[in-house]
C-alpha cells in the first residue's frame, strides 16, 4: 500500500488511527495487537507472502535476543547476525551472485529470478541493531515481544525507514501520555505529512518524467545530458524528502516520533557534511555497526582511508544489487577520502559558497551510475556532459522551467523539516495550507509512482 493512494489516505489511515485509540482506552495491549496487525495488512498489501518473511525474521531474532539475555555469548551473536546478512543475501543478492560466477566461469547456473521483499534491507538492519543493543546490554530495559514486534513493523518507517534503534522507539509505546490522543501531534503530523506528499506529488512525480525521457534516449547532447542529470537529482532529493516527511507525520498521529533522516543535504559544503545529512538513518547505522568495527580513525591515516571506502562499497552494494551501485558507493567513498585528505590531514579549506558548488555538481555527477540501467547508459549521459555530439538547446516547457526553478528555490531556502517541527503551531493558515495540498496532490493521484527508496 503506497502512502499516496486514496486507499491509505481515505480508508486504511483514519481507520487505523481511530480504532488504535478507541482501544488504548479498553486495553493497552489489544491497541498494539491492532497496530501490528494493521501493519502486516499495511505490509501484505503489495504481496501476501511478504509477511511470512517478516514474521520469520521478527521470531528468528527474537529468539537470538533471549539466548543473549540469558548468555551473552559472542558466538550466539554472531550467529544472530549471520543469519540476518544470510536472509538478507538470499533475497537481495543470490541472482547478483549466481549472475558473476557465470561471468566469470563461463558456467550456466539458473538464476531463480527471487522478488525482493520489500522493505527486508530496513527491517533487518534495525533487528540487527537490536541483537548490538542486547549484546552490548545498552539497551535500558526489557521489552515484550508485542513491543518489539511493533519496533520492527510500525508501518509508517517499515518499507523505507528511517532506521531506528530499539531505545529510540520501543520506550516511546510503552509511555502512559502517548497511549491518548494528541491534538498539537495529530494537526503537527497532518501538517508535515502534506507538505511531504507535495513533495512526492507536485516535485518529484513531474521532476521523474523528465528525468526519464532523457536516460531513456541518451542523445550525447550536452543540454540534454546536464538537464538529465539534474532532473534525476531533483527527483530523488524530493522523492525521499517526500517519504521521509510522511513517515514522520503518520508515526506522529501515534505519538511516536521518529529520528530525523533528511536535513536539507544540497546545502552542504563538502561531501562529508552531506552524509551527515542525507539518509542520516542509514549513515548511522552504517559508522557504528562497520565503520567502527573497521577501526575507523583509530588506525592510521591509510587503514581510515580503507576503512571509507569499504563502509561505502557496502554502502552501494546495500542499496541494490548491481554493480552501478557499487560503482556510486565508491565514487562517494573516494570524494570522502579525498575530503578527508585534504581537510584533517592537510588542513585545507575552501570558501563556503565554493563548497557547496562543488559538492553538489559532485552529487550530481554521482547520481547518474545510481540511475542508469546499464554501465552504457551511464557512460553515454557522462559523454553527453563532458565530450558531446551536439549543443541543441532543448525546447523546455514554461512548466519545466517552473519545476526546475521550484526545485532550486525548495532545496536551497525554504525550511528544513526540523526547523518547521520546531516552530509549527495549530492555526486555521496552516489548516488550511494543508488541506489544499492534500487535495491538489489528491487531483494527480492516476501518476503516482512508487517511492524510490522502496527497491532497496
Amino acid at each position: 500500500m503506497l502512502f499516496p493512494t486514496f486507499t491509505f489516505i481515505l480508508g486504511f489511515l483514519p481507520i487505523t488511527v481511530l480504532i488504535y485509540f478507541l482501544l488504548t482506552k479498553k486495553s493497552i495491549t489489544l491497541s498494539r495487537i491492532w497496530l501490528l496487525a494493521a501493519s502486516f495488512v499495511f505490509y501484505s498489501w503489495f504481496n501476501w507472502s511478504y509477511s511470512l518473511i517478516l514474521a520469520t525474521s521478527i521470531l528468528m531474532n527474537w529468539f537470538f535476543a533471549q539466548v543473549l539475555l540469558r548468555y551473552r555469548s559472542k558466538l550466539i551473536f554472531a550467529a544472530g547476525i549471520l543469519c540476518n546478512v544470510a536472509l538478507l543475501g538470499y533475497f537481495k543478492y543470490y541472482d547478483f551472485f549466481v549472475e558473476n560466477i557465470n561471468a566469470l566461469f563461463a558456467t550456466s547456473f539458473l538464476l531463480k529470478h527471487i522478488l525482493l521483499p520489500l522493505g527486508i534491507s530496513f527491517f533487518t538492519f534495525q533487528q540487527i541493531s537490536f541483537l548490538q543493543q542486547i549484546y552490548s546490554r545498552t539497551l535500558e530495559k526489557r521489552y515484550s515481544f508485542l513491543t518489539y514486534s511493533l519496533f520492527v513493523c510500525f508501518f509508517p518507517q517499515l518499507i523505507a525507514g528511517p532506521i531506528v534503534l530499539p531505545d529510540e522507539m520501543m520506550s516511546q509505546f510503552d509511555k502512559e501520555e502517548n497511549t491518548r490522543p494528541n491534538g498539537d501531534n495529530m494537526a503537527k503530523g497532518i501538517y508535515i505529512f502534506s507538505l511531504g506528499l507535495a513533495k512526492k506529488i507536485l516535485l518529484a512525480d513531474f521532476f521523474a518524467i523528465l528525468a526519464d525521457k532523457g536516460f531513456a534516449a541518451v542523445s550525447g547532447n550536452f543540454f540534454d545530458a546536464w538537464g538529465t542529470a539534474l532532473a534525476y537529482t531533483f527527483q530523488i532529493y524530493f522523492d525521499f524528502s517526500g517519504y521521509c516527511d510522511m513517515a514522520i507525520g503518520i508515526a506522529l498521529l501515534f505519538n511516536i516520533c521518529l529520528p530525523k533522516n533528511f536535513e536539507a543535504p544540497y546545502r552542504s559544503a563538502n561531501i562529508t557534511e552531506f552524509w551527515r545529512r542525507w539518509h542520516i538513518t542509514l549513515g548511522r547505522f552504517l559508522m557504528s555497526s562497520i565503520y567502527i568495527p573497521l577501526g575507523g580513525n583509530r588506525c592510521g591515516k591509510f587503514r581510515n582511508c580503507c576503512n571509507l571506502l569499504i563502509t561505502f562499497f557496502i554502502s552501494g552494494l546495500w542499496h541494490g544489487a548491481s554493480w552501478l551501485f557499487v560503482l556510486w558507493g565508491v565514487i562517494h567513498g573516494t570524494g570522502l577520502i579525498v575530503h578527508r585528505i585534504w581537510s584533517k590531514f592537510l588542513g585545507f579549506s575552501m570558501p563556503l559558497i565554493m563548497g557547496r558548488i562543488l559538492t553538489f555538481l559532485f552529487v550530481l555527477l554521482a547520481w547518474v551510475p545510481f540511475r542508469a540501467e546499464t554501465m552504457a547508459q551511464a557512460k553515454g549521459i557522462y559523454l553527453g556532459m563532458f565530450m558531446p555530439q551536439s549543443w541543441t538547446f532543448p525546447h523546455l516547457s514554461t512548466f519545466d522551467w517552473t519545476l526546475f526553478a521550484v526545485g532550486i528555490v525548495i532545496t536551497l531556502f525554504f525550511p528544513t523539516m526540523s526547523e518547521v517541527d520546531k516552530k509549527f503551531r495549530p492555526s486555521w493558515v496552516n489548516a488550511l495550507l494543508a488541506a489544499a495540498l492534500l487535495i491538489s496532490c489528491m487531483f494527480l493521484f492516476v501518476k503516482t509512482s512508487p517511492f524510490i527508496y522502496f527497491n532497496f
